[in-house]
């Protein structure tokens, strides 16, 4: 019974944890892409071939970690940078709770969805970036292959409203009260027919009552959790879908001209270090 109190007083630990985390006060922020915010905490590499830096569309940061929506004009695709505080609950070193470089990066292999994530390779707790294959609508199954990844821990701890675990624990928890209320049942009957000793079913009905009120108290923070879940993730999905769409033409039309600008300014630098040929004597 130690070790079974045990686990239901570490699962209550993290529902909790998971009820401060939604309800920390966020500070949210939307930009324009014309205004080439960096990624804070994300440092590009200045490979040839990379023209430009990576637009910062919208973030969203609290007292655990930061998220930022980014627009990455070299491969056209935008993605998610999130990374962890130094808290409480996160013991992340705080020198490098916030940064991941690109080419110390560390690809995820895909799973059941068609994007792709990558992580420090020397901190993978830390940050995690998620790359949208096609520039379609952000959805939970966005980055449901990666919630539970060991190495992805930012993930599912700086946008826990996409885990769905409390619904099967609630599950159990309505489960389990109705077979205390059962059993109690059961035991009064008992005791109204004279069989067994009184004290002991006294007893018994006493630590029963106790363990339904412990399971209330766990239903009404589950139920509050799966709430407050369903409207976060609603919340969060509109904010960085309109934070690109609202904008998606401007930037495509933009970086389109950007290239062209580019092209052209390469093509008259090689036609004058052109030498010209030699004459013939």
């Amino acid at each position: 019974m130690a070790n079974v109190r045990s686990m239901e007083e570490q699962k209550m630990e993290h529902f909790r944890e998971t009820m401060d985390r939604l309800t920390a006060a966020s500070h949210v922020q939307v930009e324009y892409f014309g205004d080439h915010k960096k990624i804070e905490g994300y440092y590009e590499s200045v490979a040839e071939g990379k023209f430009f830096n990576c637009d910062r569309l919208l973030k969203q940061e609290n007292m655990f970690g930061k998220i930022q929506l980014g627009y990455n004009p070299n491969r056209g695709r935008v993605f998610l940078y999130s990374n962890l505080k130094t808290s409480r609950y996160d013991t992340i070193a705080s020198k490098y709770q916030k940064e991941m470089e690109d080419y110390q990066q560390k690809a995820l292999l895909k799973g059941d969805n068609e994007n792709r994530a990558y992580v420090s390779k020397r901190w993978e707790n830390a940050a995690v970036l998620i790359e949208k294959k096609e520039n379609k609508p952000w959805t939970e199954r966005s980055v449901k292959t990666y919630l539970n990844r060991a190495n992805a821990e930012a993930a599912k701890k700086s946008m826990p409203f996409f885990s769905k675990e409390e619904h099967a624990e609630l599950a159990k928890t309505r489960q389990r009260q109705s077979e205390i209320s059962k059993e109690i049942r059961d035991i009064r009957r008992q005791m109204s027919t004279g069989e067994g000793q009184t004290v002991e079913m006294e007893l018994k009905i006493r630590e029963l009552r106790k363990e339904a009120v412990t399971g209330l108290s766990k239903e009404s923070l589950l139920e509050t959790l799966i709430y407050r879940k369903n409207t976060a993730e609603k919340t969060f999905l509109r904010k960085i879908n309109y934070a690109y769409d609202f904008q998606k033409a401007d930037i495509e039309s933009y970086y389109r001209e950007k290239r062209k600008e580019l092209e052209a300014q390469a093509a008259e630098n090689a036609d004058t270090e052109t030498p010209p040929e030699d004459e013939e004597n």
